[in-house]
């Protein structure tokens, strides 16, 4: 089986070394049973074409490509025709039935793989534009087997007259995770990064944006210290809200009580998992939560505003909590529920790029069959 992974949406993201890049882990896992596994992941003109090795049996192609906003004009011409199987990293892309036809002309089975079906662009002009040409994307799909990374876009694809679906969710690389977190002590963390032993530390990672709710984060804090003293939190990211938010900081009085960090490198990111009493995660239209996950891995408490990555993700009390409020939120964090291995545990039932993976694969051969 020689198997293509289709990434059209335009990035320098996905490059090999690039962290937790989906594509990369899920060809790693496909590699292991399959005779070939090719990347093509379309980037900025002003890159560099190149292949590069991931591993025994997969490759990486980076092609260079004009765009439209993130939907990148992808060259059919790059594609292996002898390819048994073609999984389009889809959702809106406007590319969708170019490469479903490329796929029918060349006797290849085009295996979708959905994470969204609407626009979450700010610009209404954009929602509109986005939503209309989905329309074509729907007719390609109701004539596939689609992968889907939650039920919440199973149901909303169902309803769209998209019967064939599996939930195949999107899976942690377990080469990118350091295996032997344990055994470093947290309080030799805690005092690394600044932190008393007794400081209940609360970590917040993502881009300063309107979607991840970083100004929220530093109202919540806020409240919570009314109740506890003790909290503090550690907020790893920046972007076009990082002046509000040093702002609001300011306003509340929470300089003590709040470590800005523009980056941590990959290698250190296990460490600030393993140190936080809590992870917050204010999103709410979260497609996955590839943070929740590694948080999770780790053995860190998740509270997640209710979304369809995290709904998919914790199971409410038992390997995490779900909030829908400020005031959830707050409750929840407070809470002294340990949820012991169960939360580590589930990462390694559910969401390796091992399982999801081998459900593709079993795609590829029904539709081959």
């Amino acid at each position: 089986m020689k198997v293509g992974i289709l990434i059209t949406s335009i990035s320098n993201f996905g490059q090999k070394g690039f962290y937790n890049a989906q594509e990369i882990g899920l060809a790693k896992a496909m590699a292991k049973s399959c005779e070939a596994v090719e990347v093509y992941k379309l980037i900025p003109t002003d890159l560099e074409k190149k292949t590069e090795k991931i591993c025994e049996n997969a490759v990486l192609h980076l092609i260079p490509s004009k765009s439209s906003g993130i939907n990148g004009v992808v060259k059919v011409n790059e594609l292996n025709r002898s390819l048994t199987a073609l999984i389009h990293f889809s959702d809106t892309q406007f590319s969708v039935p170019k490469v479903y036809q490329w796929c029918e002309k060349n006797g290849v089975q085009y295996v979708p793989y959905i994470g969204v079906v609407e626009s979450h662009s700010t610009s209404r002009l954009k929602q509109i534009i986005t939503n209309l040409l989905f329309r074509k994307n729907l007719a390609v799909y109701r004539k596939c087997s689609c992968c889907v990374k939650t039920p919440t876009v199973q149901k909303l694809l169902m309803g769209m007259g998209v019967k064939n679906t599996i939930v195949t969710p999107v899976g942690l690389d377990l080469d990118l995770l350091y295996v032997d977190y344990k055994v470093t002590s947290v309080v030799d963390l805690k005092e690394k990064y600044g932190y008393c032993e007794a400081d209940k530390v609360l970590l917040f990672i993502g881009r300063m944006i309107d979607e991840k709710q970083p100004v929220r984060m530093i109202d919540i804090l806020s409240e919570l210290r009314k109740k506890d003293a003790s909290y503090k939190l550690l907020m790893v990211g920046t972007g076009e809200l990082k002046n509000a938010v040093e702002a609001r900081i300011e306003k509340l009085d929470l300089e003590d009580a709040v470590q800005l960090v523009e980056r941590i490198p990959n290698s250190d990111i296990w460490e600030l998992y393993r140190l936080a009493n809590t992870f917050v995660n204010l999103n709410q239209q979260e497609i996955f939560g590839m943070a929740i996950l590694e948080a999770m891995y780790y053995g860190c408490k998740v509270v997640a505003w209710k979304a369809p990555g995290p709904n998919l993700i914790i199971e409410n009390g038992k390997s995490g909590w779900l909030a829908e409020s400020n005031e959830k939120m707050m409750e929840k964090i407070l809470d002294t529920t340990d949820f012991g291995e169960e939360i580590h545990c589930r990462v390694l039932r559910e969401f390796t790029w091992e399982s999801s993976a081998g459900k593709m694969k079993q795609i590829i051969k029904d539709d081959f069959r």
